[in-house]
């Protein structure tokens, strides 16, 4: 008994290590491109009603191992809560990133969500879908160069520790499949992040992560790292006044 005990615990660590090369001895045989990216983003969001929620975020990116621009952005979204832990919400960006001569181009972008959040033991887990698009601005003017106007579908699984008394640990995976290219059809590109958040007073809170991002998209793999701090204040819903008091 003790024998074949062993023998499966060695053909168990085989398999492993057969996993382990063929997985990155693949990514070592390709070309390969590192960037190290900072994002850096304020946001503000609260209840508009005791369903309704709207949330704004400034951000600014940094690339080319954070020593340039990447791009800058103005992010307005809104959610409506359904029962039983599903909800909604629609977003628009508006972002500014800098072209090949150094001009900057204002971008738009609309995104359309449905998510489902519920609580696993001591976790909150939520699990997002993301239709979004981002017209190139050709489609509006057809003296423009065309280009590309990428559609994506987003999954989006995040969790997060809530039983600490001022810090929320979580990790994030994402996964974006294009749809409006043939040649790039499918699951290219994927996003892992750890996050911390600590709770300030006044309905504040500052956040860090670190998040690992892959592309498989183009000839040569793209592997970026991305550091990130933000800054959160929440907004407390008004009261109705009572009409006794008036």
């Amino acid at each position: 008994m003790k024998i074949g005990q062993d023998h499966l615990k060695t053909m168990r660590v085989r398999q492993l290590l057969v996993l382990f090369f063929v997985v990155f001895g693949f990514s070592s045989g390709q070309a390969q491109e590192w960037d190290f990216i900072t994002w850096h983003k304020l946001q503000a969001k609260g209840e508009l009603t005791k369903k309704l929620s709207l949330s704004v975020e400034q951000q600014l990116r940094l690339n080319n191992n954070s020593t340039a621009v990447e791009e800058t952005f103005t992010d307005l979204s809104l959610n409506y809560d359904l029962p039983k832990g599903f909800e909604v919400g629609a977003g628009y960006r508006l972002a500014w990133s800098p072209d090949k001569d150094g001009y900057y181009d204002n971008q738009h972008r609309y995104n359309i969500d449905a998510s489902y959040s519920r609580k696993i033991w001591n976790l909150k887990a939520k699990l997002r879908a993301r239709f979004q698009h981002r017209p190139a601005p050709s489609l509006f003017n057809e003296r423009l160069k065309p280009e590309d106007s990428p559609i994506f579908v987003r999954l989006k699984l995040s969790v997060v520790y809530d039983k600490l008394k001022n810090w929320k640990p979580g990790f994030d995976f994402e996964t974006f499949i294009r749809t409006d290219n043939p040649n790039e059809l499918g699951a290219r590109k994927f996003r892992y992040s750890v996050s911390v958040d600590y709770d300030l007073p006044k309905r504040q809170a500052l956040g860090i992560f670190y998040m690992l991002q892959t592309d498989y998209s183009g000839s040569t793999q793209e592997f970026v790292n991305v550091v990130g701090v933000n800054y959160t204040y929440e907004w407390k819903r008004p009261k109705k006044k009572d009409k006794t008091e008036e």
